[in-house]
């Protein structure tokens, strides 16, 4: 038996809008279960608790559900019946005296229902059978935690606890638009605002210096273990002409943040297309030249929508973290520096916005409208190596 139990952000909404958030995440979680190849169905258990039987499914089932946005945890139980104490007891100290035997423990019983008993009676009696087997009682800091559940006439052990993402489910809230490069940053903080709910557009400026397929292929990399119940697009969008332009008409010291600045108006410009109503991207402060506090305000004020900026207090060896845990680091960390505009001279750090403004004042317009209008649009799911 597998219990989920939904994150506890649903349960923080007004109960007009969770049965919206449950639907949500049930219908996320069924594709998991699709993809696991498990066919039962799930059955609820109180109001944030859903159950079901995977049979030989288990592993599948639970390496796919804990990539299920809205899923708080994924556990292994087996069932118990709750109609007599003592025998209860047993059955809980039989299933968990090896993995005590020699260390301190607590048994954590939750219970609900009418029972001639108390949670307290089941928890004292199963710790006695478990001392008896070579365990020792620590309710403070116990180096394992025996958790029973026990519903009515049904009881649960768990024998294997493993941690879901929670957060909200993905598509309860409006999409964003990630200007994604390949390396760990962006594609971080889509998951971040995926793990809020919202699906996640990607566009990507290619350029001569970039690596393009790279860039898609880790997008398409989070996309397959996190995107349950989404399809999102990608731009690719050629800014080699652009960059040119910027090569002739910019002085080098302003080179780097003046193209993060044409690169978020043309962004910006393609999520009004699109009517997503904010961007994305993965800066970090003071992390490059481009990402000083001057410059990500110079970049904002050239985006005709906000820009959202989830890692912007998180040092790189955090964002690596995350990236490990999303599963992505290793396909990041394969991503090379490229476009160094600066011609190895000093690149500007605090230029303020209007300075950064005027440095690009020289840039051809009509090479930026041709930029947004000529891009490719196509379905992730889509992207093969060299589709770009």
């Amino acid at each position: 038996m597998i219990h989920f139990t939904l994150s506890g952000d649903i349960f923080l909404k007004s109960r007009r809008t969770q049965p919206r958030m449950i639907k949500r995440v049930l219908s996320s979680l069924q594709l998991a279960l699709d993809e696991a190849g498990c066919e039962a169905a799930l059955e609820r258990l109180g109001s944030h608790r859903f159950a079901l039987d995977p049979g030989e499914r288990t592993e599948e089932v639970v390496e796919r559900a804990t990539r299920v946005f809205g899923i708080a945890s994924v556990d292994e139980m087996v069932e118990l019946a709750a109609d007599d104490l003592d025998d209860l007891a047993s059955e809980v100290a039989r299933l968990t005296r090896d993995r005590v035997s020699g260390r301190t423990f607590g048994v954590r019983v939750k219970r609900r229902g009418n029972h001639p008993w108390k949670s307290y009676d089941l928890a004292s009696r199963s710790g006695a059978l478990l001392v008896e087997a070579g365990g020792t009682v620590n309710l403070d800091d116990p180096q394992e935690t025996v958790d029973v559940m026990v519903l009515d006439d049904r009881a649960f052990v768990m024998v294997a606890h493993h941690r879901g993402p929670a957060g909200l489910p993905v598509g309860t809230q409006e999409p964003v638009l990630c200007l994604i490069s390949g390396g760990f940053d962006s594609v971080v903080a889509a998951w971040m605002m995926m793990s809020r709910g919202c699906p996640v557009e990607f566009v990507h400026f290619t350029l001569s210096c970039s690596q393009s397929d790279h860039a898609v292929a880790v997008a398409r990399s989070l996309w397959e273990r996190w995107g349950y119940g989404t399809d999102p697009i990608v731009h690719v969008v050629e800014f080699q002409p652009v960059k040119e332009a910027l090569l002739e008409h910019v002085d080098v010291r302003m080179r780097q943040v003046a193209l993060k600045v044409l690169m978020a108006r043309a962004a910006s410009q393609i999520a009004q297309e699109r009517e997503i109503l904010a961007l994305l991207m993965g800066d970090s402060m003071g992390q490059v030249s481009s990402q000083t506090l001057p410059h990500l305000v110079a970049v904002s004020e050239e985006s005709k929508i906000p820009i959202f900026r989830p890692l912007l207090g998180l040092p790189k060896q955090d964002i690596i973290d995350y990236a490990r845990r999303i599963g992505t680091a290793e396909m990041s960390a394969r991503a090379q520096e490229v476009c160094d505009l600066s011609e190895g001279r000093p690149v500007a750090t605090g230029a303020r916005p209007e300075k950064v403004a005027r440095s690009v004042k020289d840039i051809p317009g009509y090479l930026m409208v041709d930029a947004v209008s000529t891009r490719k649009v196509f379905l992730l799911k889509d992207w093969f190596p060299g589709a770009t």
